[in-house]
């Protein structure tokens, strides 16, 4: 008799069932199959409960408008405005936003209105736009306080005549 017959036998004997050789090799496929529906299924609840819905408004007119915005940066740069823009931290959450505004020759450039917009890049709802005064010399500056720690965009805009600038800096608040 051979090895195989005389193990099926010794098991008959003791009375438990037999298996055949690799009967556990399906269930492997349905335990590895489980484990990845179960780890999709955590990344997908994941995924939607975290979504804060933070979306680009009005991004068709934006994408329409896209060309005119090339020609006003074109302008931008053919005006030859020379801006600074900075923000120097006070203390947490506060500091100032100065503006240095001079055109193409160094000349000092009054009676604009400068605005700063600080935008949170990750979340909605804390956003908040300021004006800052002129307070001589080409400098226009404002202490503000932010909301919250983190990152920020402040967003330039400053209107002379009938000219306009745009500028875009990021900021990390403590």
């Amino acid at each position: 008799m051979s090895t195989d017959v005389r193990t099926e036998l010794s098991a008959n004997r003791r009375g438990g069932p037999t298996r055949a050789r690799g009967w556990y090799i399906p269930w492997l496929f349905v335990a590895f199959f489980l484990l990845v529906f179960t780890a999709n299924g955590f990344m997908v609840y994941i995924a939607t409960s975290t979504y804060n819905g933070l979306e680009t408004e009005n991004h068709f007119v934006k994408g329409i408008l896209y060309n005119k915005s090339l020609e006003g940066a074109r302008a931008q740069a053919e005006r030859g405005w020379q801006v600074d823009l900075a923000f120097a931290p006070t203390e947490a959450l506060k500091g100032i936003v100065a503006v240095t505004l001079h055109d193409k020759h160094g000349n000092l450039l009054r009676d604009s209105t400068v605005t700063v917009r600080f935008i949170r890049p990750t979340a909605e709802g804390h956003d908040f736009e300021t004006e800052l005064p002129y307070l001589g010399e080409g400098r226009y500056a404002k202490p503000v306080e932010l909301p919250l720690p983190g990152q920020w965009d402040m967003r330039l805009t400053i209107v002379h005549g009938g000219d306009d600038f745009q500028d875009q800096q990021r900021i990390f608040v403590k």
